[in-house]
């Protein structure tokens, strides 16, 4: 119907999302040596990032430009920090990146959410339901994947994630 492609979106948002979390302390003990002190404090910049984006900026640069084109920019950015990540070497270039990553998919929830609430036909209810059921979805096949594919290798699971973003720009 009308809304699979948000669907697709909401799922692919939160595989995003928690495929980097799934991994990200094991990548980061395994590439750079880090141990729970300085995940920690890299996760809680992200946390604060992250609320200040949904917080500050997601209301009125959709306003502006709309949800869709937030969403297509944030998967685009997205992309980009999955990529980014691989790159980094010092700690303040796996901060910068993983904030970047950050900033482009803080967007995509409430933006995605958004726009399925305004383009329910049935019901908004059954429609966020559905939202919700194919984000759940993402949260349980984000972290499975990336576990695999950083068996595998330690950049494939943001190599991935890259990839998928990518398909999610060109659905939408």
């Amino acid at each position: 119907g009308p809304l699979g492609i948000l669907l697709v979106m909401a799922f692919l948002v939160s595989f995003a999302l928690t495929n980097f979390e799934g991994v990200f302390s094991l990548y980061a003990l395994e590439r750079f040596g880090y141990g729970p002190q300085t995940v920690g404090s890299i996760m809680m910049m992200i946390g604060i990032t992250g609320a200040v984006i949904q917080g500050a900026l997601t209301g009125p640069l959709t306003r502006r430009w709309g949800e869709a084109n937030i969403i297509r920019a944030s998967l685009l950015v997205s992309m980009v920090g999955f990529v980014l990540m691989t790159l980094a070497q010092t700690y303040w270039g796996v901060v910068a990146t993983t904030l970047f990553f950050i900033i482009g998919n803080s967007m995509l929830r409430p933006s995605v959410s958004s726009l399925t609430s305004r383009r329910a036909e049935g019901g908004q209810g059954v429609a966020m339901g559905l939202n919700n059921s194919f984000m759940s979805l993402g949260r349980v096949v984000g972290p499975m994947l990336a576990g695999s594919l950083l068996d595998v290798r330690l950049t494939l699971p943001y190599m991935a994630g890259a990839v998928i973003m990518a398909a999610g720009f060109a659905i939408s």
